[in-house]
Formats: C-alpha cells, structure tokens, sequence
C-alpha cells in the first residue's frame, strides 16, 4: 500500500497544471464530507492506528439525520444551542464574523462563522479554540465549517417561519412548544437534506446509468440496511472505508473563496492555509474574517470564470495535497496511504467477489463498464487485470517518493486492487467516464446504501420516496394537528443551489466585500 500510494502522490506529475471537472463544482467535495461525517463517527482513527481495529465502532445509530449537525440534540449537546424564551435550547449557534483586520468585540451581526468560545483559562487572550458545534470534525477545515452553517441558517430559517405562522397553534406551555418546533425544525431539515443528496449529489456523482436504475427502482437495494428501528445500524465498510473515499481524489491545491482571492497561477488560498484555519490549529485568528468568507457561487456555480470546479475522480493526487494532508508531522501518512490502508485493515470483500456477486442481479449494469466486461469467476484473471497492469508498469517508480513496484507487486495489485483504488480508477480511466462521475461498480455500491436508507428509514413514518413537498406536508400534518402548510416555501429546495436561494442574505457574501 505504501508503494502504491507513492505511485498515486505523484500523478500527475509535480508542477503539471490541474485539469478540473465542470461537472461537479467543488462545494460537492465537501458537501460529500459532511454526508460521511453524518454517516459514519469512528471510535479510532482507523487510518491512523496501523492497521489495528481493536475497539473500532461506528457511533451514529441513525443514518442521513443530520446527526453530524444536531449532534443527540439540545440536552446532550447544550453547547451548540442557543436558549429561546422558555428558557430551553432549540436554536442552532452561530458565530459573529469580524472585520479584517480588527479584533472580535462583537456585535456585526454577520453570522456567517460558526460559534467559537474561550474557556476560562484563556479569557485573558485573544483567541477562541472551541468550536461549538456538535461533531467537532466540521471544523476541520474553512469550507466544511462554512458549509455547516448553511444547516444552522437552515434551522433557524424554519423556527422562525414557525413562530411566526399564526395557523401553529399553541399548546399552553411555553416549554412544550419550543420542543415541538424543534422537532419539527430538525426533521425538516433533514427530509431537505435527504432530497438534495438524492435529487441533487447523487445525480452528479453516480454512473448515469446506475442512478436511473434505482431511482426508478427497477434495481431493488440489494442490500437493505438492517438495526434501523434498534439504533445497531452499520454502514457496510467497504462503503466507508473503501469506496466512498473517492472525494479525495477531487480535492484542488488552491480555492478563491470570494472576489477578493481569485485564483490565479499565484493567488487564492492554499490548502494548508484553508487545513490550518479552525479553532484548534489557529485559535488567535478566530472567528472568522470577512476575507476568510464564501461568496457560494464560487463553490456551487457554473460561470467558468469564477467557479472553484473539482479535479477529476481518478487514482492520482499531488504531492502538496499529501503534505498539506500530513500537517506540521512528516511522519504522518498522507491521505491516499490512510485510504489505502484503513481499506484493507477491515478485510472488506474483494473486488472480483463483490462485482461477482452483484452479477446475478446488476448484470446489464456491470456491462456498461470496460473494467467489468468478462468472466468475474477467475480469481487470477479478473476483467480489469490488463488495464490496471498496464497503467501501474508504466508509472512503476516514482523516484519523489523513493517508491518502485516490481512485477510481483503489479501482478497482486492488478489482481486484487484494494477498493479505494479501484473506485479512483475506474472512474479516471474509463474513457467515457474520464472522471466526471463515479464508474459502475463504485456507482453501485454507493446507490445501494443511500437508496437503502431512502426507502427503510423513515423519518416520523413519512415515506421516503415521496418528494420533498409531499414529505414536508405530511410532516406538518403530523405535528401541528393536520395543519398542512407549516413549512410552506421550503418545498423546492431540492439542491444546493436551491438551498443558498432559500438562505440568501443569511449567507450572502457582502456586496463590495
């Protein structure tokens, strides 16, 4: 793994120019990393622990519910809410953002940073190293940060459009009605969530297609997730640990979040700077200034002019996305290692007994792709063996990396190619694919899980393959005594894109900002 991570840093070469998908904009990059924060919370650093999984857990019970954003809500995470006026925690913080330059003193009201506090021992400083949000990993990076509060704005947007819905009628306790509307805030939010992944992130990453198939449901979920109702749901590892990692891949070395950092051959922010911008690696520089704020079209927009897009899906990186990766520690593995690595510790099903297993079933899907064509039940002669020898003996050393792969270690690879890997190039490689989109079995795989979830979890009952309106309106019904029109307005917000409308000048980069 190690080897063929040093093959992967290096491709494309150093100093090559990006090539960018405009396909995918590169707000999905980290729309999908807060979707994996909602779907797996790990024990351990897996990718980090050498290979161990002593003591390894997933400890979301719930999957696509926003845990990620409302953590086990305001009694378990009473940090990450703000108290309404009967006195209980319904409201979703957020953080004030300061003029460049200044230091906080509060006040802007720009709520466009997550909430950032001091403990005690550090009132003294200017600096504020908590993060107060309910899955610290959100604050990992600038973007993702951002990106979870559009979900605070969201929640907000609807309690106030519920408190001021003169057809909500009150039950007699100040109390009993912040609990109610939180409960509805929060399951409205997460049946829009699960209607823009579906409708808006799965169309844009899975095979054409694999996604027809099933969400026209000819395909039934092979795989129905089971534990739904007993809080023991698991997301399949080969899904967590293997194929859903492909967002690496697309990662850029350098984003302009707003007018004032346009990309250039020399300008922008770097991923190490944007890596480095939390409460807990530069506490002093927090909360957020103006300069470190998105203008979202940048992120979720198509003007080829200013639209930060992603690179394309395949098995390649760059040798500063790993060092930015690594931090301040050299020793640290790079994100194509983890991968690499945390995949094969779970001991996942292999590639060939996986693509032969879906055959009976997915067959005509598996057909659409180069790499699957041909008898799967040949363990030392699997249908992609050629292609991937081929690609790997032509980039065998990287001397970089001090890496070199000899004939035995292409033949296991190309054999037995770990899922990570897999899923990078049979998107990047795939010459009617070349990595705008995911490749069929990855495809698969993934549609397999969410659709799963779509159609076994139900959220208040409500059935999950009704669209988002329908949804919204039978939520309404369900808790406000069969009112229907309790979150009248939300109804099309359906995509990303969408969604920003929906929130307009709560997120809006400042005009001449």
């Amino acid at each position: 793994m190690k080897k063929l991570a040093g093959i992967i840093e290096v491709e494309p070469k150093p100093g090559a120019r990006e090539q960018f998908n405009d396909w995918i904009p590169s707000g999905y990059t980290y729309f999908l990393q807060l979707i994996a924060h909602d779907l797996v919370e790990s024990s351990l650093f897996l990718s980090r622990s050498e290979g161990s999984v002593l003591g390894l857990s997933n400890v979301r019970s719930k999957p696509l519910r926003l845990e990620t954003i409302f953590g086990g809500g305001p009694i378990q995470c009473p940090f990450a809410y703000n108290e309404d006026k009967s006195g209980f925690r319904n409201r979703l913080r957020l953080g004030e953002v300061r003029k460049d330059g200044k230091f906080y003193t509060g006040n802007t009201d720009d709520l466009r940073d997550i909430a950032r506090a001091r403990a005690t021992e550090v009132l003294g400083e200017n600096s504020y190293p908590e993060a107060l949000i309910a899955d610290g990993r959100n604050d990992s990076h600038a973007i993702l940060s951002q990106i979870v509060v559009m979900f605070h704005h969201l929640q907000n947007q609807l309690l106030e459009s519920l408190d001021d819905n003169p057809k909500i009628c009150p039950t007699g306790s100040h109390l009993v009605n912040a609990q109610r509307k939180f409960v509805a805030g929060q399951s409205a939010c997460a049946l829009i969530y699960r209607s823009i992944i579906r409708n808006d992130i799965l169309s844009k990453i899975l095979h054409p297609g694999v996604f027809a198939e099933y969400e026209s449901g000819r395909i039934t979920v092979l795989d129905p997730p089971q534990g739904l109702d007993t809080g023991t749901w698991l997301v399949p590892l080969e899904f967590s640990f293997g194929f859903f990692r492909f967002g690496h891949a697309m990662i850029r070395s350098v984003y302009s979040f707003n007018p004032r950092t346009e990309i250039s051959e020399y300008r922008g922010l770097g991923l190490p700077l944007i890596l480095e911008h939390t409460s807990e690696k530069n506490a002093g520089l927090m909360p957020f200034e103006e300069f470190w704020t998105i203008d979202w079209q940048r992120f979720f927009g198509s003007d080829p002019a200013t639209t930060n897009f992603s690179v394309p899906i395949g098995p390649w990186s760059r040798l500063d996305i790993e060092g930015a990766a690594r931090g301040q520690d050299t020793n640290e593995p790079g994100l194509t290692f983890r991968d690499l690595t945390s995949s094969i510790a779970t001991q996942p099903w292999s590639v060939r007994a996986l693509a032969e297993r879906l055959s009976p079933t997915h067959g005509k899907l598996l057909q659409l792709s180069p790499f699957l064509r041909g008898p799967l039940d040949t363990p030392k002669a699997p249908p992609w063996y050629a292609d991937i020898s081929r690609w790997l003996s032509e980039r065998r050393s990287a001397p970089e990396t001090g890496q070199h792969l000899d004939d035995n270690d292409i033949r296991i690879l190309a054999t037995d190619p770990p899922i990570p890997f897999f899923a990078r190039f049979e998107a990047g490689l795939d010459p009617g694919i070349a990595g705008k989109h995911l490749g069929v079995l990855t495809s698969i795989v993934v549609a397999d899980v969410f659709y799963g979830i779509f159609q076994h979890d139900r959220l208040l009952d409500i059935d999950g393959n009704w669209d988002l309106a329908a949804q919204l309106r039978r939520l309404s019904e369900i808790l406000f005594d069969g009112k229907p029109d309790a979150f009248s307005g939300a109804e099309n917000v359906t995509t990303v894109e969408r969604l920003i409308d929906f929130l307009g000048a709560r997120i809006e980069f400042p005009t001449g900002g």
